[in-house]
């Protein structure tokens, strides 16, 4: 076997690969034997079909499959030959069956690049807030979440609940109206033009409201208040506490703990961003795309230009930081036993059948991986108190975390 690489970029390459005629002939011979078990010919015991039965009959077929070995046995000898590691299925791009098989094929590969004192990276671990902050937002959102709602006719007020149908306008370009939008007066995660818009609003109402790029129409379909319970030992006594000082208790150790996983996952934000900029080199454009498109389903929104300027550069250093992640634990040797797999996902629910088995169980065992070295990092970092940063190095994105 001979080759040429056509193109020899970072992370894609091109081979032109000559193999002689004579190469085939072992294949073509494995490919009669394999036919040679398993055919059923009227005449013949399976198994006992002569041999020049099966290569006139099935020719075409053992050809084929013995031209499709031909190429997988070249493919991997050259990437073991060069010690690439691929980042994509490779894509046989023509092949001539002549007096040599001459064939191409494309590819894309994953960049060496080296990762170095990865132990002990120098991270800052937030205080926690405090337990009376933790303790009254853990009763306001009790009071909430048991709240009655009812409907009212007068004058909607802040923290009323607006139902209505919202029309909206991007650039003078009308938008896909959307039905029986729940909108709770107040809420910042609407424009302050539409919160100050819909105080005193009524039933029936249609409000036509401009912001800086969007203006939006909202048709008011009812206004809702909601009455909230008192906090006492009757309304702990409900939700099976002895008493008001209980719910308390057991309250405030809950919202400790999921203080402490929060801490602890912004912790590790920070291990992503301390190794991306430490670790730089060029990602696969395909694996890139592959992740690109799995945000905008996660997020449920279509692609354009503005939202690939604003997610490609996510997308790109989230594949990055995973393939940062995959060389840290084979430097490790951090492994997911089949348990694991197994635990996971049946612990999901995913029924497991012959043609999705494989593929799932490698996700799984990937992604448990990945944790399980996040986790190793976590433990070996220096970890910091706020205002004791070494390195600017550590400050993250919040708004875009790298993790999934």
């Amino acid at each position: 076997m001979e080759y040429d690489i056509k193109v020899d970029q970072e992370t894609e390459k091109e081979l032109l690969v000559r193999v002689p005629q004579a190469e085939l002939d072992s294949y073509l011979e494995a490919e009669i034997n394999q036919l040679r078990k398993k055919a059923a010919i009227k005449g013949y015991r399976k198994g006992r079909v002569p041999r020049e039965l099966i290569r006139a009959q099935f020719a075409e077929e053992i050809r084929s499959r013995a031209l499709n070995e031909v190429v997988t046995a070249a493919y991997l000898k050259i990437m073991q030959e060069k010690q690439w590691q691929p980042a994509s299925t490779v894509d046989l791009l023509d092949l001539k069956d002549g007096e040599e098989i001459t064939f191409h094929l494309h590819f894309h590969v994953i960049p060496d690049f080296t990762v170095t004192d990865y132990r002990r990276l120098e991270i800052v671990k937030e205080k926690a807030l405090p337990e009376e902050f933790l303790l009254e937002q853990g009763l306001n959102g009790l009071r909430d979440q048991f709240a009655e709602i009812r409907e009212i006719t007068v004058p909607a007020a802040v923290d009323n609940i607006v139902t209505a149908d919202v029309e909206i306008q991007e650039n003078g370009q009308p938008a896909q109206p959307q039905a029986d939008i729940q909108i709770r007066i107040g809420d910042r995660g609407y424009p302050d033009e539409i919160n100050r818009a819909l105080v005193g609003c009524l039933k029936g109402q249609v409000k036509d409201i401009p912001t800086e790029k969007t203006r939006y129409r909202i048709t008011v379909k009812k206004v809702d208040e909601r009455i909230r319970p008192v906090l006492n030992d009757e309304f702990a006594v409900k939700l099976n506490f002895k008493n008001y000082d209980e719910l308390k208790t057991r309250l405030l150790e809950d919202l400790k703990r999921r203080e402490d996983q929060r801490i602890e996952e912004e912790s590790k934000e920070s291990i992503a961003s301390v190794l991306l900029e430490r670790v730089v080199f060029t990602v696969p454009k395909n694996l890139v795309e592959e992740e690109y498109k799995k945000l905008l389903k996660k997020k449920n929104i279509p692609d354009s230009d503005p939202v690939r300027e604003q997610f490609w550069g996510v997308a790109e250093k989230r594949v990055r930081f995973n393939l940062i992640l995959d060389k840290i634990g084979r430097l490790e040797n951090i492994q997911t036993t089949d348990e694991e797999v197994t635990a996971t996902v049946n612990a999901l629910g995913i029924s497991l059948t012959g043609e999705n088995r494989e593929d799932i169980t490698d996700y799984f065992r990937v992604m448990l991986t990945r944790e399980k070295t996040v986790d190793f990092l976590y433990r070996n970092a220096q970890i910091s108190e706020p205002g004791k940063i070494i390195s600017p190095k550590e400050a993250h994105d919040a708004n875009r975390p790298v993790r999934n």
